[in-house]
């Protein structure tokens, strides 16, 4: 016996779960790739632009240190950060979706150089995320630090010409 073709009213059903699913799939991609460009930036050398990734209104707050509130404090704050070099992975990225609102974390592998010292950092991201005119920007980001621990040997003298040099 063949199975019954669907009613128009069952196909548009269909059609809306699909987009549905879509737009989901498509948003969280989008916030993905706010923070992929997050760790992009500084491990290009460019962690004073961070900044351009936040809200208007948007905070930061590093590992205990006093909480950064609006994009220009933000961007003083990622200008003058203690880092000379850092490279950065983020792993386990996860995201829950609260429609033009968002939550998210991932775990953080860090590289970074400071005063004089190599050190290996662990921690994690816990995020919040708004979407204004069709863009998804950093509503909070809270870095908590699991340890952070010196590396025996520096390693920023092995990077190849950094871009952010050349460009100049």
């Amino acid at each position: 016996m063949a199975a019954s073709e669907p009613t128009p009213a069952e196909l548009a059903a269909q059609v809306q779960s699909l987009l549905a699913r879509i737009d989901q799939l498509e948003n969280k991609e989008a916030i993905r790739a706010l923070r992929a460009r997050y760790h992009e930036l500084v491990n290009e050398d460019q962690g004073p632009r961070l900044y351009e990734l936040f809200a208007p209104d948007a905070s930061v707050v590093y590992n205990g240190r006093p909480e950064v509130r609006g994009r220009e404090a933000i961007r003083r704050f990622f200008e003058t950060f203690p880092v000379q070099h850092a490279r950065q992975f983020m792993h386990q990225h996860e995201i829950q979706l609260q429609g033009e609102r968002a939550t998210g974390y991932c775990y953080l592998d860090g590289r970074p150089v400071s005063q004089g010292k190599s050190l290996y950092v662990v921690g994690r991201f816990d995020d919040e995320y708004i979407r204004l005119d069709g863009q998804w920007l950093f509503q909070r980001v809270v870095l908590t630090v699991h340890y952070m621990i010196e590396a025996a040997e520096r390693w920023d003298h092995l990077l190849p010409m950094r871009k952010a040099e050349a460009s100049r």
